[in-house]
């Protein structure tokens, strides 16, 4: 079932069920079946450290200690920064609702790789939103499925076929660097010897 967001421009709510595409629903996907020499599908597994331990696919998981060792679970751990500054956490935009308050520019939407795609839906949008969407105007916001201390920027946009997306994605972040100096590569003393020695070592006469 599709679940549904909240989205907020000028005071103004309204609900939208959001669709995920991907590329499977695009272009088809493909499998590849392992069998063993009885014709029989093997399954994945995993070899320990110890090389004779087997743990099953779905045997492992992840979880937290302290530095005792002891564990600890997670609604009991406190994200903080690198001074040890408590990190202010954003609840689910299921939950709290998506505003719609930034317009960007299309340079600025595309300054931003994009990793999950929905097409949203609604039988009652926002007069003003559908306005201003038909127009070419980016929204910006952000977007965070579970809830955490680091929400994804996410785009609401028009597409050519009337769509209306929610792209999120990460915003591409590049360096710069160049030469300030080429550097030279001369030949050591060894190596100038050994270069010597084995043009001596070549007799074309044997070929």
């Amino acid at each position: 079932m599709a679940r549904t967001l909240t989205f907020t421009l000028d005071k103004n709510s309204f609900d939208c069920t959001i669709h995920k595409v991907d590329r499977n629903k695009l272009y088809g996907s493909r499998s590849i079946e392992t069998l063993d020499m009885d014709g029989k599908e093997c399954s994945l597994a995993t070899l320990l450290d110890d090389g004779k331990t087997l743990v099953p696919y779905g045997g492992t998981a992840s979880g937290y200690i302290n530095p005792d060792g002891e564990w600890v679970d997670r609604k009991d751990i406190t994200p903080v920064d690198f001074d040890g500054k408590k990190l202010e956490e954003v609840p689910s935009s299921f939950k709290a609702g998506m505003p719609l308050e930034e317009e960007v520019s299309a340079e600025e939407f595309l300054d931003h790789s994009i990793r999950l795609t929905y097409a949203l839906k609604s039988e009652a949008m926002d007069t003003t939103f559908i306005k201003n969407i038909e127009k070419g105007i980016i929204y910006k916001t952000f977007f965070s499925y579970r809830g955490g201390i680091d929400p994804d920027p996410a785009f609401v946009m028009q597409g050519e076929d009337k769509t209306i997306w929610l792209l999120i994605g990460a915003e591409n972040r590049i360096a710069y660097s160049k030469l300030e100096q080429a550097a030279v590569i001369s030949a050591t003393e060894q190596e100038d010897e050994g270069a010597e020695t084995s043009g001596d070592e070549l007799d074309f006469g044997m070929l």
